[in-house]
């Protein structure tokens, strides 16, 4: 059952690898992760973000 999105960052870019959270925090909505995604772009452009799904 989806619960949720967490904002996931990546140590390697767009490389293989593991993702890593950002925070605890989850998300109701894909929407919601995507604009708090934008907001940390606007201090941290070069970082590499992505919305991970979260199963309960």
């Amino acid at each position: 059952m989806l619960i949720g999105f967490v904002l996931l960052v990546s140590a390697c870019g767009h490389d293989a690898c593991e993702a890593l959270p950002v925070s605890e925090h989850i998300f109701p909505t894909r929407i919601a992760c995507e604009q708090m995604a934008a907001r940390v772009h606007q201090r941290r452009p070069n970082v590499v973000l992505l919305c991970g799904e979260v199963y309960r």
